[in-house]
Parts: C-alpha cells; sequence; structure tokens
C-alpha cells in the first residue's frame, strides 16, 4: 500500500469558526488582500472582522476567467499584500488562490492552465486563508483553481501543489444566507466529487474513508433541502460533506462528469454544480455499462455498489434514478434549458479528455461520451 495524501495546512471548522479569520491570517502578514463574492457576504458581518487592519479589498462575481485573475493579481501586488484572504463561493475561493499565485510568478495565468499553456509556478504562492460561504466546491481544501479562458470555450486548471490554503475555515453559518437554488447547486457539486473520488481509479484508503460518509451526509442534507426541512445540523453537515469532497477530490481525483464539465462550461453559460447535476447520473449509468462490457471483474463495479448503498438504495440502477430524481427536486433542469444544444455534444466530446477524464474508473468512448451528453439534454 502507498499513496499521498495533501490538505491545508490547517482546518478550522464550526459555528462561529469564521472569526478567526483575522487572527489566522496575521500569523503570515500584516497586510491582507481580501477576495469576496457578491455583497451577501456583507450580511454576514464578515468583511467587519478585518475593519482597520490593512486591508485591502476586491470584488469578483461569477466564475473566474484568464483576464480577472490576471486583474487580481496586479491589485494583489499593488497593495502591497503578504497574505490573502479568500470568502466567498468556490469561483471567489478559485479566484483568491489563483491571483495569489499570480502575484508572486510572472506572466499571465493562461500560461499556467493545464493544455492551455506551458509554464509551471517557480515562486510559491502568497499565503492563503480560505473562508467557504457555501457548501459545495470544496476548493478550502484543494490545490487547483478552476479558470474560463473564453477564447478557447473551456475552463481548465491552474493546479499546483502549493495552491493548497494554509488555513481553511469552515463554518457552516456563513452558508445561512444562500438561497436554496445556490445551496442546491453547490450541494450537488459536492456530491458529485465525492461519488467520483470514490470510484476513481486513484481511490485510496484514505479518501475511501471521506468519500463514503460524505455521500450519505450530502445525500441526506440534499434531500433535507428539497423537502425544504433544511436546518442548522443539515448545514453544517453539508458543509462538513463538501469539505471532505475537497480532500478527496485533491488526493482521488475525479472523473468523466467533471471531465465533460469543463469544455460544457466553457461553451455555456452553467454554474458548476448544476452542470455536475445533470451529468451525474448518465455518466453513471455510462461507465456501469461499459465496465459490465469491457471489465465484468472489475472493483470499480463493486464501488459502485457501495455508492447505491450510501445512497439508500439496494442497486447502482436505483441510486441513478434517486439522483435523476433528485436533481429534479432541487429544480435543476436538464442541459437544453441553459443554452446547450446537440450540436455542440461533438465539440465538447472532443475537448473532454483533460485530467479529470484520466481517472475514471474505464475509458470511455467518444460515443459514449456523447450519449451521456444526449441524456442530459
Amino acid at each position: 500500500m502507498r499513496f499521498e495524501l495533501r490538505a491545508p495546512g490547517e482546518i478550522h471548522f464550526g459555528p462561529g469558526e469564521a472569526r478567526r479569520a483575522p487572527e489566522a491570517a496575521a500569523r503570515f502578514g500584516r497586510r491582507f488582500f481580501l477576495v469576496t463574492g457578491a455583497a451577501s457576504l456583507d450580511r454576514t458581518g464578515f468583511p467587519g472582522l478585518f475593519e482597520g487592519k490593512g486591508v485591502v479589498r476586491w470584488r469578483v462575481s461569477g466564475e473566474p476567467e484568464a483576464a480577472d485573475v490576471d486583474e487580481g493579481a496586479r491589485l494583489c501586488r499593488e497593495s502591497g499584500a503578504e497574505v490573502v484572504v479568500a470568502a466567498g463561493g468556490g469561483s471567489a475561493l478559485d479566484t483568491g488562490k489563483a491571483a495569489a499565485a499570480m502575484a508572486t510568478n510572472e506572466g499571465r495565468v493562461a500560461e499556467y492552465l493545464e493544455d492551455v499553456g506551458t509554464r509551471t509556478l517557480r515562486n510559491p504562492p502568497l499565503p492563503v486563508v480560505a473562508v467557504p460561504t457555501t457548501a459545495g466546491s470544496g476548493s478550502e481544501a484543494t490545490r487547483n483553481a478552476v479558470i474560463r479562458v473564453p477564447e478557447r470555450a473551456v475552463k481548465r486548471s491552474l493546479r499546483h501543489e502549493l495552491l493548497l490554503p494554509r488555513v481553511a475555515i469552515v463554518d457552516p453559518e456563513l452558508s445561512g444566507g444562500a438561497p436554496p437554488a445556490v445551496a442546491a447547486s453547490a450541494g450537488l457539486d459536492a456530491l458529485t466529487h465525492l461519488v467520483e473520488a470514490y470510484t476513481s481509479n486513484g481511490a485510496q484508503p484514505s479518501t475511501d474513508a471521506l468519500a463514503l460518509p460524505g455521500i450519505r451526509r450530502a445525500a441526506d442534507a440534499l434531500r433535507a433541502l428539497a423537502e425544504g426541512r433544511a436546518d442548522a445540523a443539515t448545514r453544517a453537515s453539508m458543509a462538513l460533506a463538501s469539505l471532505w469532497g475537497g480532500i478527496a477530490l485533491a488526493n482521488a481525483g475525479l472523473g468523466a462528469v467533471h471531465g465533460l464539465v469543463a469544455p460544457l462550461g466553457g461553451r455555456c453559460r452553467i454554474a458548476h454544480g448544476n452542470a455536475c447535476a445533470c451529468l451525474l447520473a448518465g455518466t453513471l449509468a455510462a461507465n456501469l455499462g461499459a465496465l459490465r462490457e469491457r471489465a465484468p471483474g472489475s472493483p470499480a463495479i463493486g464501488r459502485y455498489a457501495e455508492v447505491a448503498r450510501a445512497l439508500g438504495e439496494e442497486t447502482p440502477e436505483a441510486a441513478i434514478a434517486r439522483l435523476e430524481a433528485l436533481r429534479r427536486a432541487l429544480g435543476v433542469p436538464g442541459l437544453s434549458d441553459f443554452g446547450f444544444t446537440r450540436d455542440q455534444v461533438a465539440a465538447v466530446v472532443r475537448d473532454a479528455r483533460g485530467s479529470s477524464m484520466r481517472f475514471n474508473p474505464v475509458v470511455l468512448t467518444d460515443a459514449e461520451l456523447s450519449g451521456i451528453l444526449e441524456r442530459s439534454l
């Protein structure tokens, strides 16, 4: 048995833990670059924790594009920041992590993205304190940042061991104000991370120990959200599942859902979690069919059976149906409602062989990938 395990330098979890952020950041420097999402964060009182503490705030909106990261890096350098505090949803965290890296490295971020550029980070990023306000991306525990490259119509990762935040502070109280649609999209993202990490060909004992119970927690929390009975305990459970999903994906890898989401998200404006939700059931069905046909003795088939039991079902087929029903109950429509059309299928399949696809438990053919997208319309 041989494996590696990567995680943030330290993790603080629990209600009220966000108040630790200024103290944690001060261990790395006196000048803070605060990256936040929309103004909804202001209602939590979090930005006020940094008043009078030498902070420059940068608000970002939407999923990060390469030009956004380059602008953030410029602002970060000009501010003389010594530490980056990234607080918000996965997009804000990814933007903050990428800006922290580019603030200390030359050139443009596109030059460092997988399958786009050829450069590798040479200098350590500024230290990052990550504070998620949604339970979904797990970016507080990953070593990559997903960046959209409009001119290439793809999303690609800036990936490096040094991108792991120095400190992750997960305070479930911060997610209490998220609209149901945002909470649903984020939670479905976390569930996808956990399922793909558990069935990945990079899975290992430490990630298994997080992924399988994480699937149970995420599924239970999402059902509660769909039924209108989510509460503080539900949010805490979902936040923990999201954190575990981030650690699991950073160490085990993902799969075909995320392989397809990268070019899909580059072509249509769809929230990452919604895209995952649309593709998850179809991808599980395609993987199971391919494994049973081409690798009937694969242990991955047994892993899908374990996923089904974690979802409260007896068979993988029943679990696939449950995932479809959960997506609909949470109000996430098919891909066509987000502007994706059948004539775009071939282009997405062509660009889907990125790093995530390499961890899929079986190599899917172009026809099988096309089938996933068409089923998800």
